[in-house]
């Protein structure tokens, strides 16, 4: 379909303001997961009740492969985007307004939900957005700014939010400064012009093309591809945040184990994102997302078989947390290539979904392997199960081979 797409009636949005729109889906889960938590547990609000509202925060985004076909029939994704951040602005305000305590616990519960869907659909419109306004090879980019909004968006939204509670005159002036902020964020996409894609209008006719060419895709080699790579278990990130609990085999102190996995990891992932951006347009990006997974993998190896020391922890730590961010940022461009403007929505909100699976997996497996092997069991887990499976993906890549010649028959033929 890219031949046919004539990109200069188009009008796109730079890369870097990519974690602007990307940002309030983050800024409403941080709210919910961490200000909101830490407000009613103060208030006498029980854990299980917490843990409940915890949950439906995270509900729109594992169910988030329902809003793609939504928003791809809709061809109105810009739209759609607007309409969202009203949506998750108008949720914070009712937050405002709504007293923190139990007897209001389902007007939050419904309040966190509305928020939390509102984001999870506008991350998807977002991504429709960028397929119709920017080309293939324009989009490495856009997937680094939108790791970037990713990493940040939360810890934004819940550190943000908690030093207002604290000091600023607290629920109210916390909500209300993320509200304004995200209708804020949003105001580069009034910026975009779209595609007029030239598509049956029936909505029956729309989900009949998008179902044909989704199933074109999952059974293409780059389609086979693409998916193994988003649900191979590799560069997840899934032992350092385990390590707290055993952070006295390094000799780390709370304070540092808080600062390495916490404000020092947020911040050097920045740059691991915009790193695996830049690269992503200069290099082939399967080779390089292996190599950064293995990368990945190695420093945890390296953690384990290493010196413990407070210094070695830090490092791993940091180096990690790099090495995902470079990882999973080529991950993103991936993705993004192989989408176009009609199925952008679907594919990578079915993608975005099916890549949440291994991460849950491998932390429970982690989990078992804890109770024998402690944290160094953990990391050699980790590191070993992401290597076999980046070997698995190199090993199908390699066996099946582009039919060239096949091609170059039928464009002979042609």
């Amino acid at each position: 379909m890219e031949e046919a797409i004539d990109w200069s009636t188009t009008r796109g949005v730079a890369a870097p303001y990519y974690a602007l729109l990307y940002l309030p889906s983050g800024l409403a889960q941080g709210f919910c997961n961490v200000c909101l938590s830490y407000v009613l547990g103060h208030a006498g609000v029980t854990y299980p009740a917490i843990a409940g509202i915890i949950s439906l925060s995270l509900l729109p985004s594992t169910l988030s492969f329902l809003a793609g076909p939504l928003v791809d029939v809709s061809l109105r994704p810009k739209l759609i985007f607007l309409i969202c951040v009203v949506a998750l602005a108008g949720a914070l305000v009712g937050y405002a307004v709504t007293p923190d305590d139990a007897a209001h616990l389902p007007l939050l519960a419904a309040l966190t939900l509305t928020a939390n869907i509102a984001g999870a659909v506008g991350v998807v419109s977002v991504t429709s957005v960028m397929a119709q306004t920017t080309p293939p090879e324009k989009r490495p980019p856009v997937a680094g700014w939108r790791q970037v909004a990713n990493y940040g968006g939360g810890a934004l939204g819940g550190g943000l939010s908690l030093w207002l509670v604290s000091h600023a005159g607290g629920v109210k002036t916390a909500a209300l400064t993320l509200a304004v902020i995200c209708l804020l964020t949003g105001a580069p996409i009034l910026r975009a012009r779209t595609l007029r894609l030239e598509v049956a209008v029936d909505l029956g006719a729309r989900v009949l093309i998008l179902s044909r060419d989704l199933w074109a895709f999952a059974k293409s080699r780059i389609g086979v591809l693409v998916i193994l790579l988003n649900v191979l278990p590799a560069a997840l990130l899934a032992s350092p945040p385990l390590l707290s609990a055993s952070s006295d085999a390094w000799r780390v102190s709370a304070d540092m184990v808080a600062l390495s996995l916490g404000t020092l990891s947020g911040i050097i992932v920045i740059p691991g994102c915009l790193m695996g951006a830049w690269l992503s347009s200069r290099l082939p990006k399967r080779t390089l997302y292996v190599g950064a997974a293995v990368a990945y993998e190695a420093v945890l190896a390296i953690m384990a078989i290493g010196p413990h020391t407070p210094l070695a922890f830090v490092a791993g730590v940091l180096a990690a947390s790099f090495f995902n961010g470079v990882a999973n940022t080529v991950l993103v461009s991936i993705t993004y290539e192989a989408i176009d403007p009609i199925n952008a929505g679907t594919l990578t909100s079915v993608l975005s979904s099916l890549s949440n699976l291994p991460l849950l997996l491998m932390t429970l497996v982690l989990g078992k392997v804890a109770v024998h092997g402690g944290a160094d069991g953990i990391l050699i887990a980790e590191s070993g199960i992401g290597v076999a499976a980046m070997a698995v993906f190199v090993a199908i890549a390699t066996v099946w081979r582009p039919a060239r010649g096949a091609e170059a028959i039928a464009a002979l033929a042609a």
